[in-house]
């Protein structure tokens, strides 16, 4: 097509990178986790709420999984769930980036985890799909 002369592009709008831990990246976490084969296989039979705390800026998300399925959402860091991970931004972002992961920031003690530790063991293939998954958005932080 053209307006006034110029030709326009048929390319989508490129949309500006969303923000690490907005309600959008969230979104699409849960989006690219449901429709993702090897998430599926490994998490099938995986049933499990974990909350994500960011301590100093008062951000609070839960990961809800039902046989697979993901849903994301606001949560609040008292809300029950099976795991809880709770770190500062600055850590958050260190993990974002691949500079440290959960393990590293938990045995280091820069991050609290509350939950069964045998229980999180037996699901580590979930959870690296979907820390690989949440790598993969293209976020600001």
């Amino acid at each position: 097509p053209k307006v006034k002369g110029k030709r326009l592009s048929r390319r989508p709008p490129v949309r500006p990178p969303m923000q690490y831990f907005s309600p959008e990246f969230w979104e699409e976490l849960a989006r690219r986790l449901n429709g993702d084969a090897d998430w599926k296989k490994k998490a099938a039979t995986l049933t499990s709420k974990i909350v994500l705390t960011v301590t100093d800026k008062g951000m609070c998300n839960m990961i809800q999984i039902a046989a697979g399925a993901v849903a994301c959402h606001a949560a609040k860091p008292g809300d029950p769930a099976d795991f809880k991970f709770e770190a500062p931004w600055d850590i958050w972002g260190k993990i974002a980036a691949g500079t440290t992961d959960f393990n590293t920031a938990v045995i280091t003690g820069k991050m609290k985890f509350r939950g069964s530790l045998p229980k999180i063991m037996g699901i580590q293939p979930a959870m690296n799909r979907l820390t690989q998954t949440a790598k993969e958005i293209p976020a600001t932080f």
